[in-house]
């Protein structure tokens, strides 16, 4: 285990990686974190800082943290404005003379020199050589936390409370040892996942606990995925971890100093999460966007079904990339932030990724599994807000017309099917195969919806009329959560949520209508957790 550990930690980067988990894992072992890594003030040389126990004598010290990232060679040391030595010396000079807070005034000092791989023998003489200069015994002295320490301090502290129980570690090697198989890997993190959330008690110290094994399970998933150049695993396990952890924690994130050290490590899980889509979009998406059928042959298909199920499955996550950025984007004004720039421009890329994977897949015409309408959703709600709403109603009438072209000449028309196997053998010549197959149907409803509200009332009625004279067994619904939703959504652990089946495809404004209604007079979207209390975090 503390090989895989420090595996993990030497494989991490310095920014918002090492500099996230390592305050996190101090935090767990006893230490008072009283400051975090920030962008864009000068900190003097210091990443993060903690009280904390003296490695020598066990009392109460004041730790200074400088960290970097991998193995410290001579030109980390000493070469340019990131070195180590640099940093070390801001910190001696300028920062403890000028920025320690004087209650902390009289505690000694220890500068932690932090970095997730090891000192390479060449410059440890020069390291040696400064830390004696600067060293004042019992005031100020510098302690080497290299990647076998910080995994020491995992396991002798987070391992010691239970971290990862036997019971879990099989789940989480296995996980880990099929990063290239993503399927593999997500089922076992899957039953790590359960495991976890299963030992959890209702107390705080347990809700905490878990929360930070969900936490560090996907961030060893996600460094493993990245350097297998596999980044599946690590976005659906990032996905998963989120959900999970917010099922565990979201009745206890509002409050007072506990549930802001419980929504710290819920922020800390969607910093996560977004960095995993960020490496996703950026390693499996972007490269093909501007090649005519690029993301299709990029996923090297067994079968035409694979070419479907993956690219639909990429276009929503790139949607919830975009949406994420929306977001991110939105807080940035609010608080006077500099960086929306970076952000618009994340933005524009995003779109424009979209943009060019319609032109260059043809798929994207052509859903094959009925609840795509959710990868459709989640691209709608995104174009719309950035100003696309005619080019999104284009697309959707022409996924229409290919949908229903197909359901009439028996082609590979949109199913309610999910098996695998049943997807490849679609469709089939068979008496009754097609009313089966196609018994309801929330994707239909969902493109009428939208072509109502993009004010396209031929193409709804068009879709009304195909469904009378073509589809008449199928029931068109469309779902709402209910009162259990807030249960079962975040681990969809069961059945939950209503349909609205009655809708007017021959009429758009009566269609209109009857969805608005239904929505006010069912407010459980708007009482569900994420929507309420989510917004209030500061990711």
């Amino acid at each position: 285990m503390k090989l895989l550990l420090k595996q993990y930690l030497a494989s991490l980067r310095e920014r918002d990686e090492l500099d996230v988990v390592l305050p996190d894992v101090l935090s767990a072992i006893g230490f008072t974190i009283i400051s975090r890594p920030m962008r864009g003030t000068s900190q003097f040389g210091v990443d993060a800082v903690a009280i904390g126990p003296h490695f020598r004598t066990g009392k109460k010290a004041l730790h200074l943290l400088s960290i970097k990232s991998g193995n410290l060679t001579r030109a980390q040391w000493d070469d340019g404005k990131q070195a180590l030595r640099p940093s070390l010396a801001e910190i001696v000079d300028v920062y403890i003379e000028t920025r320690i807070p004087p209650r902390y005034k009289d505690l000694p000092i220890v500068i932690a020199l932090c970095f997730g791989g090891d000192i390479q023998e060449d410059v440890r003489a020069q390291v040696k050589g400064f830390t004696d200069r600067n060293s004042i015994e019992g005031k100020l002295e510098f302690a080497e936390w290299n990647g076998d320490e910080i995994a020491g301090f995992m396991l002798s502290g987070l391992l010691r409370e239970k971290l990862f129980p036997k019971p879990m570690q099989g789940s989480f090697r296995k996980a880990l040892a099929f990063v290239d198989e993503p399927d593999v890997c997500v089922a076992h993190f899957t039953a790590l996942l359960s495991q976890i959330l299963s030992a959890a008690n209702d107390d705080h110290q347990s809700r905490i606990r878990s929360a930070r094994q969900i936490y560090l399970a996907a961030w060893n998933v996600f460094v493993w995925a990245r350097d297998a150049e596999n980044l599946d695993a690590a976005y659906r396990a990032g996905a998963l971890s989120l959900l999970w952890m917010w099922s565990l924690c979201r009745e206890h994130v509002v409050g007072g100093k506990r549930a802001k050290e419980l929504a710290n490590v819920v922020e800390n899980m969607i910093s996560l999460f977004r960095l995993a889509a960020h490496a996703y979009f950026e390693q499996h998406v972007l490269p093909y966007a501007d090649i005519e059928d690029g993301l299709g042959v990029s996923v090297r298909p067994s079968d035409s079904v694979d070419v479907n199920l993956r690219l639909f499955e990429a276009l929503g996550r790139v949607a919830v990339h975009g949406l994420w950025l929306l977001q991110l984007r939105e807080r940035l004004a609010a608080s006077g932030d500099d960086g929306i720039p970076e952000v618009e421009e994340e933005l524009r890329k995003t779109l424009d990724v979209i943009t060019s994977t319609f032109s260059n897949n043809h798929v994207f015409c052509e859903p094959l599994r009925d609840d795509h309408a959710i990868e459709i959703m989640l691209v709608g709600i995104f174009l719309v807000q950035c100003g696309l709403s005619e080019y999104f109603a284009d697309w959707i009438e022409e996924v229409i017309g290919s949908s229903t072209y197909s359901y009439r000449t028996n082609g590979h028309y949109p199913c309610i099917l999910r098996d695998y196997a049943d997807l490849a053998a679609h469709p089939k010549d068979v008496e009754g195969y097609r009313e089966e197959v196609t018994a309801g149907s929330i994707l239909y409803p969902t493109l009428a919806v939208w072509l109502a509200v993009l004010e396209r009332d031929d193409a709804v009625v068009e879709l009304g009329a195909f469904r009378e004279k073509h589809m008449p067994h199928s029931t068109f619904q469309l779902w709402v959560p209910d009162e259990t939703s807030e249960q079962h959504l975040y681990r969809n652990c069961a059945a939950h949520g209503t349909g609205i089946a009655e809708l007017a495809l021959d009429d758009p404004k009566k269609l209109l209508a009857s969805v608005i209604k239904e929505i006010t007079e069912a407010p459980e979207f708007f009482e569900l957790s994420a929507v309420n209390l989510a917004c209030g975090l500061s990711c």
